[in-house]
């Protein structure tokens, strides 16, 4: 049985980054102008834009999910290659509706295959690395609800975390309320953030950045040496590079690759922040 496997931009995985595994881009819009994530846009062009609109005082990017006609679109044309089957791998349905939208996609199609959507209740590499799980599992030979499973237990053992240098970005995407920017503003913090159970959780406040960093750090290592681990940084690749070198020595060495932010998820952390992807051990 010939399975495929669908993700979305918000994984920070491009169209064809990884073969096998088909990407659905989110929208970026800077006021009027529209454009796909990672398709018409991309990560050093969104940053540059970005970087000219706070300069000139411009109104921040916003982002949606895709129609449903866009992962329609999709499934068919895997379903045209010769799918028999999907798994459907996305960011956690709380911060997001591009869950939804596949489901509503799926519907569309007039005789659809066994679709089995994944939430991973994460974004960005915790996703990723689900949807290369059940990619791995498939090419395996395992069933389309193995590869579903293999999904959603690699997304458990996923953490995602991060420092924003501002919280205005999160506020203008609905992620967090005007209580707690002000309150960041005010104690002047670099609030760590963690995704936990698919939603936004603060998990300490450090004041300055070399604080922020350290404690980054910190969890990092909390549960000992993980089975992967890549830095993300928007726009802040000196301070990515360090803690990334950092856990690597932590580490014995392994290789700890250092990624720029995708435009979905650059536009609601914003510039200056450093966070990591990290899969722990089984």
């Amino acid at each position: 049985m010939s399975i495929a496997i669908v993700t979305d931009s918000a994984s920070d995985l491009e169209q064809g980054e990884i073969d096998g595994i088909t990407v659905v881009p989110l929208s970026l819009h800077f006021g009027e102008q529209q454009f796909e994530d990672g398709v018409t846009l991309s990560k050093l062009d969104f940053w540059e834009r970005l970087d000219r609109v706070v300069d000139e005082g411009g109104e921040l990017p916003t982002t949606s999910q895709p129609a449903p006609g866009a992962f329609r679109d999709a499934y068919q044309r895997l379903i045209d290659d010769g799918a028999e089957g999907i798994v459907s791998v996305h960011l956690s349905g709380k911060l997001s509706g591009t869950l939804n939208s596949a489901r509503q996609g799926a519907s569309l199609l007039a005789d659809a295959p066994r679709i089995e959507f994944v939430d991973t209740e994460s974004a960005s590499l915790g996703t990723a690395w689900a949807a290369e799980a059940a990619l791995s599992a498939i090419r395996s030979g395992a069933s389309i609800e193995a590869a579903a499973e293999a999904a959603r237990e690699t997304a458990s053992r996923a953490r995602t975390m991060l420092f924003v240098e501002t919280l205005d970005y999160l506020l203008r995407g609905g992620r967090i309320g005007r209580a707690r920017q002000l309150a960041g503003r005010v104690l002047r913090m670099r609030p760590l953030l963690e995704l936990v159970d698919g939603e936004i959780a603060d998990v300490e406040k450090p004041r300055t950045r070399k604080k922020a960093l350290d404690r980054l750090f910190a969890q990092i290592m909390i549960a000992g040496e993980p089975e992967r681990v890549t830095v993300l940084h928007g726009r802040a690749e000196a301070d990515a590079t360090a803690l990334a070198r950092r856990v690597s020595d932590a580490c014995g060495g392994v290789d700890v690759p250092v990624v720029l932010t995708s435009p979905v998820l650059g536009a609601h952390i914003g510039p200056g922040t450093v966070g990591a992807a990290v899969l722990r051990r089984a």
